[in-house]
């Protein structure tokens, strides 16, 4: 094969447009390539045919000044070139280099083309100007601070915000610095810290906050992320960074913080029994006044149970109703006094308060409750109702008792009499059980009278060794040998001072009592000691017995006059020993447990 052979095939086979063109712009070469860019079916239809055979005659002008132009200063040229094709009109760009061509005598007679198919590259490069512009608009744009640093850790991009962020008006003022060019030496070591580790280990850096104090003492919060920046070989070439200004937000959040936890202190050293709870009715926030309320120590041992797992069933049931009201139907109980009876027999009076808890949008999350203990002011309403009952009772039983007396006096002298006339033994024993029965009558009468005047009696000092004594060995010698009497007395009791008539009273009612509770026998114990409180001292006269107790329910009813549990009973018993110790300036004490018994105490003050 011949040079020209190889040379042609060389050409055809290249994807360039090769062409030559004579003096007057008239093919006289082109490859197969350039044959089909502009149109025709084979090399041969374009031999000796001009550019206005193919393409527009804009075109074919354009390219014909340029042909000319280069012919006649015989300087190459090289330009992007629109050509288009017959057959299907489209217009493609190409990278056109045409050398003049000469002969022999140097002289041009034509020129030597070569063009490059450049549609997809320009394409590609108009496609790669969009992206960078929308890119570089977006990050000249953004509120947070965009910057990217080479391998030296020198910015080569910074968006307005970071311009701002360092002080400067310009990208032109950054490009080619250093942190250590902008900030202060400790801060730009950090910054500088955090780059090399980045550059070196190819680990970013992500959402981390920054706490920044400038020269001028300002503070800034910035959440940073940096990543490693590599070239098409992976290599890591520099960063890029994202600075956010949190500074807004963790100021908020410090008000939020501080404002949760004012919130937090004042709910938690409240009195009242605060809570929270989500819509299953599980406790998301207690209070330490709910803790002890619930009998937790803490707050986590409360925290998603419900009250199923603290109260009763019976209790826990209503408080699950009143909360399911609530949460259903978004009306709230506010201020609705409650009676609570624990499982140890305790009574308690609440004032509670529930609303439903609404989020944002209004929906109902949860419910919010407020219990406010008011068992001192239910005790002292129900006192002062016993007072006023007491003191109507007091002045009926004086009247009530002055009329018996009136009718009992002549009976007991009238028996007296009798009693000397008569000497049938038949007659005085009747008389006798007569004059029994009205001297218990008297006896009754002066304990009505002892509770209507208020029990002024004698105030003289009690020998209260000598009283306890007493009472114990009576308990000893007439109580039924089934019953144990214990005495416990201190030997260094303090001096009370009171009517020992009236004590007495008092002493004898509550072991009567503690008799009749232990009708199978049992164990009766009479205390006496002295206690000291922060403000006052007692002696406390304690009598327990273990017979069978009181239930819960009636233990705020049996000071209450005339009521009794007995079937043989007057009920005057134990309000007459409370009004006989309330007039000596005390106050009794009650315990008791169905089943294990009773203890009342009789707290006397000390004589100052």
């Amino acid at each position: 094969m011949s040079e020209q052979s190889l040379l042609r095939v060389l050409i055809d086979n290249l994807p360039d447009y090769i062409f030559a063109k004579d003096a007057q712009s008239r093919f006289i070469l082109v490859n197969t390539a350039c044959a089909h860019q502009l149109g025709a079916g084979s090399v041969e239809e374009v031999l000796g045919k001009t550019d206005a055979d193919f393409v527009s005659p804009e075109l074919a002008s354009q390219y014909l000044a340029d042909e000319q132009a280069l012919m006649q200063s015989g300087q190459p040229v090289t330009k992007e070139e629109r050509t288009q094709n017959k057959e299907t009109g489209e217009i493609r760009l190409s990278l056109t280099t045409k050398v003049p061509l000469k002969n022999d005598s140097g002289d041009v007679v034509g020129l030597i083309g070569i063009a490059r198919d450049i549609t997809k590259r320009k394409q590609a490069e108009e496609a790669l100007g969009r992206e960078r512009n929308l890119l570089r608009t977006l990050i000249d744009n953004l509120p947070d601070s965009i910057y990217a640093k080479d391998a030296g850790a020198r910015k080569i991009l910074a968006n307005p915000a970071n311009c701002k962020r360092v002080g400067c008006q310009t990208e032109a003022e950054i490009i080619g610095k250093t942190d250590y060019d902008l900030f202060p030496p400790d801060i730009a070591a950090g910054f500088f810290a955090d780059d090399q580790s980045v550059l070196k280990t190819g680990q970013p850096i992500v959402s981390r906050e920054e706490k920044l104090t400038l020269p001028d003492g300002e503070t800034h919060w910035t959440l940073t992320t940096k990543v490693p920046w590599r070239d098409a070989a992976g290599k890591i070439v520099g960063l890029v960074g994202i600075g956010r200004d949190i500074t807004e937000r963790k100021r908020t959040e410090e008000i939020i913080a501080r404002e949760r936890n004012l919130l937090r202190t004042l709910i938690d050293n409240l009195p009242d029994s605060i809570y929270a709870k989500d819509t299953g009715a599980r406790k998301i926030l207690a209070n330490p006044a709910n803790c002890r309320r619930v009998g937790c120590q803490t707050e986590a041992e409360i925290i998603g149970k419900t009250d199923y797992d603290f109260f009763p069933p019976a209790i826990a049931s209503g408080f699950f109703a009143d909360d399911q009201s609530v949460l259903k139907t978004g009306q709230p109980i506010i201020n609705r006094e409650e009676k609570i009876i624990l499982s140890n027999g305790e009574t308690h009076w609440t004032l509670t308060t529930k609303v439903p808890w609404h989020d944002a949008a209004g929906k109902i999350i949860g419910l919010i409750g407020i219990g406010r203990d008011i068992t001192d002011r239910k005790n002292l309403e129900e006192q002062v109702m016993s007072a006023r009952r007491m003191e109507s009772l007091g002045r009926l039983a004086t009247g009530v008792a002055h009329d018996l007396n009136n009718i009992l006096a002549p009976i007991l002298i009238s028996i007296e009499l009798l009693q000397k006339k008569l000497q049938d033994d038949e007659y005085l024993k009747m008389l006798s059980k007569a004059e029994a029965s009205a001297h218990r009558g008297a006896d009754i009468i002066k304990q009505m009278l002892w509770f209507g005047r208020g029990m002024a009696g004698q105030r003289i000092p009690l020998d209260i060794q000598q009283l306890a004594g007493d009472i114990a060995q009576f308990a000893s010698d007439t109580f039924d040998k089934s019953i144990k009497v214990e005495k416990q007395i201190a030997p260094d009791l303090w001096t009370v001072v009171g009517d020992s008539v009236q004590m007495h009273q008092v002493l004898t009612n509550l072991c009567l009592n503690a008799r009749d509770a232990m009708s199978s026998g049992g164990t009766l114990t009479i205390s006496a000691n002295n206690l000291a409180t922060d403000k006052n001292r007692f002696v406390v006269l304690e009598v327990k017995d273990t017979g069978c107790g009181i239930a819960p329910g009636l233990l705020d009813k049996i000071y209450e006059p005339f009521y009794t549990t007995k079937e043989v009973g007057h009920g005057l018993g134990l309000s007459t020993a409370l009004s006989i110790v309330k007039s000596h300036g005390g106050f009794i004490k009650t315990e008791s447990q169905p089943g294990y018994g009773s203890t009342f105490r009789v707290h006397l003050p000390v004589q100052a």
